[in-house]
Order: structure tokens, then C-alpha cells, then sequence
């Protein structure tokens, strides 16, 4: 009797229980997956006008070539062909904000070390695109923006004297060719030695070229900007 009452208990509850585990297993799963598709399907916070973010981003010119980025990866693939770009730290923004349009702010590089001596100029035009494109955006998601300088069209013409007088080849530079030159808002290119202001370099391009001159511009294209994080 003994033996046949233990049997049955037995046979009862092992289908319960491979049930109970079964159940178990689906609600592990079903967490899980939970889980992995919140951010795609749930409510993430969005910046909105006046938060705080924190960005990563690369500038590129008209032909697509990176000059000052936040992802050191890119950075090492242009370095092994040949190009120079900047590494800077993340921008700290507020989203939506605007700056006139003369201010530059000095992003410190971080590679080429400059042992903080200058930085790169990010002019307002480019900080208020960047401010006015975070507004709506997402933890984690990426856009591409075209970079706007309304009228000012930031072009310098430079003669073959004055060129040369800055250092530039004159002679062997043409249309498309890159130079560093510090910026000063006041007066663009500094010609003279002028010295009453904190310098920034920019990456400048020879946009057209003559016989005895040579017009350069520090317009860039667009942006690629990373909201990593947001804080009200």
C-alpha cells in the first residue's frame, strides 16, 4: 500500500511540475525580451528646449572629409591615410540654445596634443545648428546636419604676397588644398600678427584660385551629431 500510494503521488505531480518550469521559462523569456525591445517600442525621454546635452560629433567639408571629431576610431582610420582631424572631448550644450553668431568657443583638443594652448574654434553659426537639431532627439540616436552661415560667407581673399607672408605655398597650393591657420573673428585670418585675442585654429580651404590671389574659406558642410546623454 505503502509503495502504491508513493507511486501515485509521484505520477500526480511531476506533469504540474513540468508545467510550473515550462511557465517559469516562457516568463523568463518573455522578460527578456521585454527587455531588449523597450527602447525600440517605449517612451524614451526626449531633449527638449533647455536640457543639457552632452554630444558627440564629426565635422566634415563639402567633399566629406572629417577635420575635428569625437570618435577616436575615425580619427585612427584617417590618420592611417594620411588626413589630419582633430580629436576633441564631448560638447556640452544646452539644447536649443542660441549664440550670436560672431562668438567662437574654443573646444580644447585633445589629440594633436596642444597642451591647451588652443583650441578649435567652433563658431556660433555651427553651435547653434548642433543646439537647434537636439531638440527632439533620443539617448543614443544620430542625425546628419547641414551647417548654415546665412549671408556671411566667411571667404578671405588673399594675395600671392599676403599668402606667402602666412606661411602658405603659393606656388604649389591649389583649389581644395587644406591649411590650419588660427581664426580670428575680428579680422578672419590674421595677416599682420595680430594678437589681441585667444587663438583657435581652423582647417581652411582654397576655394578658388587666380594668378596673383587665392580666395580661402573655413565654411564646413554638415555635421554628424550623437546625443549621448540629457539632463534637465
Amino acid at each position: 500500500m505503502k509503495k502504491t500510494q508513493q507511486k501515485n503521488s509521484k505520477d500526480e505531480t511531476t506533469p504540474w511540475m513540468k508545467w510550473a518550469y515550462v511557465g517559469i521559462a516562457v516568463i523568463v523569456a518573455v522578460a527578456m525580451v521585454g527587455s531588449y525591445l523597450a527602447p525600440m517600442f517605449g517612451s524614451s525621454q526626449k531633449a527638449q528646449a533647455g536640457d543639457v546635452a552632452q554630444v558627440g560629433y564629426t565635422i566634415r567639408n563639402g567633399d566629406g572629409r572629417p577635420l575635428v571629431t569625437t570618435n577616436p576610431d575615425l580619427l585612427s582610420s584617417e590618420y592611417a591615410k594620411g588626413n589630419m582631424v582633430f580629436l576633441t572631448s564631448n560638447l556640452e550644450m544646452l539644447v536649443g540654445g542660441q549664440a550670436s553668431s560672431e562668438d567662437v568657443a574654443p573646444v580644447p583638443i585633445l589629440y594633436p596634443e596642444t597642451n591647451g594652448t588652443v583650441g578649435f574654434g567652433l563658431l556660433g553659426f555651427e553651435t547653434n545648428a548642433i543646439a537647434a537639431a537636439l531638440v527632439g532627439m533620443q539617448p543614443g540616436e544620430t542625425k546628419t546636419i547641414k551647417l548654415d552661415y546665412g549671408t556671411d560667407d566667411l571667404d578671405i581673399n588673399l594675395s600671392a604676397e599676403e599668402a606667402n607672408g602666412i606661411d602658405l605655398n603659393f606656388t604649389q597650393m591649389g583649389v581644395g588644398d587644406l591649411f590650419l591657420r588660427e581664426f580670428m573673428i575680428s579680422s578672419g585670418i590674421p595677416v599682420g600678427g595680430e594678437n589681441n585675442m585667444t587663438p583657435t585654429l581652423r582647417f581652411w580651404e582654397v576655394a578658388d584660385k587666380t594668378d596673383d590671389s587665392m580666395l580661402v574659406t573655413c565654411r564646413y558642410s554638415s555635421a554628424e551629431i550623437t546625443l549621448n546623454a540629457i539632463s534637465g
